[in-house]
């Protein structure tokens, strides 16, 4: 999430000051943010402002005291799922100040922009650094640029609510700045943040807690971007008092237990569609998948039906509803995604019917140590058609649903693609991999959903012709 300023071209109306208030007990020692304290304090006296837009109006928050997870806990994983404001669109949130003197020039409101809904690259950065540093375990990694980024990751999701952002920005140190270009200009700040953190829990299909941060931070020298520069260190504060709060590390701690059973499809109407006509093979199978495009991910579908119907991942679509194919052959189409299940990750997509082999489905179940397939388009395009081998493990329950544990090989854009058996007929379909740091070598745990449940939870029944 990145600030943007919006600042109107109105300057304030000069008025005599009165007496500022007493100046606040923590004062930075350099000229810049002094004199711009000394500003934002009299803020009240010069203009018929609302005097919450001096950061010194409101109580100072306790410092953020550092509190690393005890050595004899493991946290659940935990994911950033998203970041959010509640600040009224227009609203007054910054105080400009402007020259050498630091002299109150401007408000700036909050703009639309600044609503955020979605994680950017450096919050992912923050986070991820933040809580490891303080013992937590995070799910995924921000410096691998090929991690599958729509998948759902983590135990426990972390969502971040802005519900009030309060800033002194002073710029217009050096000759020639412009106030519009504040965000490029070099400038010191003192800024203070609430964030109402939301967890929630997957498994569970629910938030189970929600907790209340307030931070301050202040640049200790010039800087240039001060309002991002700010905004950075608010973040990292908010997430050290978010370690710190009890309620947070209890939940981070406490193994989620899904409800007893298995989760249950949908009432849904039935779909009966033709099965293949003309069965693919382990040999000729890459004829029958495609690779998904959708812009923002890549993943992978596969035909079961000559009708033009595949399989794929809930995540690998998204809420997008069109979507691009790419073959085998160099050839794209486009599917429409007709059904979905989010909780059991599962889509059905629709194409213009193709000549050419579509999968037989076998619903029998796997056996342990059984050799399998997994059939993909691993981290790009034109790797497209890769085959792995590998056995199946296991077969397990998590969180309420079916799993197929292999040690198949298989990496971001494989999600959605088919587990085959010796014999072509499809067993699973490729959704999740452990994820883990490179350093502690752990791999082959990947997980596979039964291609049974696929069907169940699309309502999906295949005819034989």
């Amino acid at each position: 999430m990145n600030l943007q300023l919006r600042i109107p071209d109105v300057r304030w109306g000069r008025r005599t000051r009165a007496a500022p208030p007493p100046w606040p007990a923590r004062w930075p020692a350099i000229q810049f943010l002094a004199v711009m304290f000394a500003a934002a304090a009299a803020l009240p006296a010069m203009a018929a402002e609302p005097p919450q837009l001096s950061v010194f109006s409101k109580p100072a928050p306790p410092p953020v005291v550092d509190r690393p997870l005890e050595k004899d806990r493991t946290s659940q994983t935990l994911g950033l799922a998203r970041i959010a404001s509640s600040i009224r669109h227009g609203a007054p949130y910054a105080l400009v100040l402007w020259g050498k003197k630091c002299a109150p020039d401007n408000l700036a409101s909050w703009d639309q922009a600044n609503d955020g809904f979605e994680k950017s690259e450096v919050d992912e950065r923050i986070f991820h650094e933040t809580l490891t540093g303080l013992g937590f375990r995070v799910a995924g990694d921000p410096t691998d640029l090929f991690r599958d980024a729509e998948a759902p990751e983590g135990d426990l999701q972390v969502g971040a609510l802005i519900t009030d952002y309060t800033a002194s920005i002073c710029g217009g140190f050096m000759p020639g700045e412009q106030k519009l270009e504040l965000d490029t200009a070099i400038g010191t700040g003192v800024a203070q943040m609430t964030v109402e953190w939301q967890i929630h829990a997957p498994a569970l299909s629910k938030t189970i807690a929600r907790i209340r941060t307030t931070v301050r931070v202040e640049t200790p020298s010039p800087i240039i971007n001060a309002p991002e520069a700010l905004y950075q260190a608010l973040m990292r504060d908010s997430l050290r008092a978010l370690a710190a709060d009890e309620t947070f590390r209890t939940a981070a701690v406490t193994p989620i237990r899904a409800p007893s059973g298995l989760v249950e499809p949908p009432a849904t109407a039935p779909l009966r569609l033709p099965a293949a006509r003309t069965p693919a093979n382990v040999p000729d199978a890459h004829r029958a998948v495609a690779a998904v495009l959708t812009g923002a991910s890549l993943g992978t579908a596969f035909l079961v039906s000559d009708q033009g119907y595949l399989l794929t991942n809930r995540h690998v679509v998204g809420s997008t509803r069109m979507i691009k194919l790419r073959w085998s052959d160099g050839s794209e189409s486009v599917g429409e995604v007709v059904r979905s299940d989010a909780g059991r990750d599962v889509a059905l997509i629709r194409t213009d019917p193709r000549a050419g082999p579509a999968f037989r489905l076998r619903t029998e179940p796997v056996r342990q140590g059984e050799t399998v397939y997994a059939l993909g388009t691993p981290m790009e395009t034109r790797l497209q058609g890769t085959l792995t081998r590998g056995v199946i493990s296991a077969s397990r329950s998590l969180a309420g649903y079916r799993f197929i544990q292999s040690d198949a090989a298989v990496n971001p854009g494989n999600s959605g693609g088919p587990l085959l058996d010796e014999t072509g007929r499809v067993v699973g379909m490729t959704v999740s991999r452990y994820a883990s740091a490179p350093e502690d070598g752990i791999q082959g745990l990947n997980f596979f959903i039964p291609i049974e449940d696929a069907l169940r939870f699309l309502a999906l029944t295949l005819e034989p012709r």
